[in-house]
């Protein structure tokens, strides 16, 4: 899996962290060109307290016992991987198969291939209220219901 070396790649070839907004050699850079904010590169943490708050959220569990939770396409939960503590895991069902795509890049970031966000709750409600799919690396994702975890 890799989820965010294609947009890495594609920032640094922009032009990356040095780029003024106008660009280089008159492209545009691509942190200029995404819809959602943030427009930071500082580190964002997840909140564990808040993402306890949300129903998708699931805590720590493994690959295989997210994926029984899987019915239909669409499905989809969140939870902090068990092999990579401290990493968080959208896992959803797309085409019949699930899928396990990473929310923080390796410098804290909550983003997907192309957009940077505040928190990973942004992230999820953005991509159900605009009804876009998650794209990262070679994965795309829709998210249409919340599998929610048992009280």
């Amino acid at each position: 899996m890799r989820p965010f070396e294609d947009a890495l790649k594609l920032h640094e070839a922009c032009g990356g962290a040095a780029a003024s907004a106008a660009g280089v050699g008159g492209v545009r850079v691509l942190e200029d060109q995404w819809p959602s904010p943030p427009r930071r590169r500082a580190p964002v943490a997840p909140n564990e307290e808040q993402l306890r708050r949300e129903a998708w959220y699931h805590s720590r569990m493994s690959r295989r016992d997210a994926e029984k939770l899987l019915v239909r396409d669409g499905d989809f939960l969140v939870r902090e991987s068990t092999t990579n503590p401290g990493q968080y895991v959208l896992t959803g069902m797309h085409c019949g198969l699930p899928k396990h795509l990473l929310l923080v890049d390796p410098e804290g970031v909550v983003r997907t291939k192309d957009m940077l966000f505040e928190s990973i709750s942004h992230l999820i409600s953005y991509h159900l209220q605009n009804e876009l799919p998650i794209v990262a690396a070679e994965s795309e994702l829709h998210l249409k219901q919340v599998v929610r975890r048992k009280q």
